[in-house]
């Protein structure tokens, strides 16, 4: 069996992290020897298959701690490799892909970037990332990317060689999704779902964008008074969201689940799901979404909507106005500003608020897009994607 390891800061929290899971249930237990490397074990949200190590390096916030964190995953994974004669290592996050490259042992060196670089990585850490990437990146046996736009990226604003990229969309286990969506919602949420139900799930970050979209709801009530939002997520923004919810007069009708390990029995129940990222590199949450069966609107931002909901458009178009896709709708990506609860909506805004009005009133069109959100996920099934990541480790 050939020995391959799996590395990823913890097995807890984002879509990197999922897709972790993913590869290490998924990949043939009779061709692998799985080992799933992580920084620190202390939180376990995902399932896994393998043998888990942890290198036992807490994450810190302290510069200097940064410096020595960096050093010891680097000595602690070299010694791993060694130790377990791990064949090929893949890499999921711009800080383990670091970590990979320059802990190289016997290893095949695979490295997995999951953002638009040119967008996602700003201040001071972001421009140290940028010139790691030219600087070690090419240094990878491969680099995997989850969407054609972050290689285009790659390639003209970071030198990369095209011929080491390989898009490899990010994998669903479809049934699984369709199992765990059929699943009970709590009895206290169940008057929610009875009404025409938003709903939107990501970390809440400034990435993510979901003030634009609570925002936007302000007019969605108007037009249709017993709509209801739904956000689930934790993160940093929880105190701003929180207060521009109340700030609206829309505490009864925003409902925030925070973190959930079965988000889809929520999205199951819901009319309409909506993604206003700011950036993103292959969006899991908007994937996971079809798999439920709902319609979708999307910020056609950089990168992977466009893929996902238009691919036969040119890749490099950017929706100006609501876009009716193939598999979706697509909108103006909003301009991240942190607007106060009594500032105008902006032109993006408008846009949103007008599509979800527009979509709620038509259940003819969300029952097209219904069906098409099905028919889309089904190109990145678990098992096709898989045979991909086989061919390479």
């Amino acid at each position: 069996m050939k020995k391959i390891a799996i590395l990823v800061p913890q097995l807890a929290g984002g879509g990197a992290e999922r897709v972790a899971s993913n590869l290490s249930l998924n990949l043939p237990g009779n061709k692998y020897d799985k080992h799933i490397i992580v920084y620190d074990d202390e939180k376990i949200d995902y399932p896994y298959k393998g043998n888990l190590i942890s290198l036992n390096v807490k994450a810190t916030t302290h510069p200097v701690g940064k410096i020595i964190n960096f050093i010891k995953r680097i000595t602690r994974l070299r010694k791993t490799k060694k130790e377990y004669n791990i064949e090929s290592t893949i890499s999921l996050l711009s800080g383990p892909n670091v970590v990979n490259i320059l802990s190289r042992s016997n290893d095949k060196v695979i490295i997995s970037v999951r953002n638009y670089i040119s967008k996602s990585s700003n201040g001071f850490y972001g421009k140290i990332y940028k010139l790691l990437i030219k600087l070690l990146y090419n240094k990878a046996d491969l680099i995997v990317v989850v969407s054609e736009a972050i290689k285009r990226d790659l390639i003209k604003n970071y030198g990369l060689e095209e011929e080491k990229i390989k898009v490899i969309y990010n994998p669903y286990d479809i049934e699984k999704i369709r199992s765990l969506a059929s699943e009970p919602i709590e009895d206290n949420y169940k008057e929610v779902f009875k009404n025409p139900t938003i709903i939107t799930v990501g970390r809440l970050s400034k990435q993510k964008g979901q003030w634009h979209l609570i925002r936007a709801f302000k007019k969605v009530k108007e037009e249709i008074p017993n709509a209801k939002l739904v956000i689930l997520g934790q993160g940093e923004l929880k105190e701003y969201l929180n207060k521009l919810s109340i700030d609206l007069g829309l505490e009864n009708d925003i409902h925030f689940l925070g973190f959930h390990k079965n988000p889809f029995k929520y999205i199951a129940r819901s009319t309409l799901y909506v993604f206003p990222s700011l950036y993103e590199g292959f969006p899991n949450a908007l994937c996971e979404a079809m798999a439920c069966g709902i319609p979708v609107i999307s910020a056609d931002c950089k990168s992977g909507p466009r893929e996902i909901l238009a691919p036969s458009t040119y890749i490099d178009m950017e929706a100006n106005e609501i876009e009716h896709g193939e598999y979706g709708v697509l909108l103006p990506v909003c301009d991240g500003g942190m607007y106060n609860f009594n500032d105008a909506l902006t032109f993006e805004e408008e846009i949103l608020s007008n599509c979800i009005i527009d979509l709620l009133k038509n259940p003819e069109l969300q029952k097209a897009y219904s069906f098409k959100s099905l028919k889309r996920v089904k190109d990145f099934k678990i098992e096709e994607i898989i045979k991909i990541w086989e061919s390479l480790v």
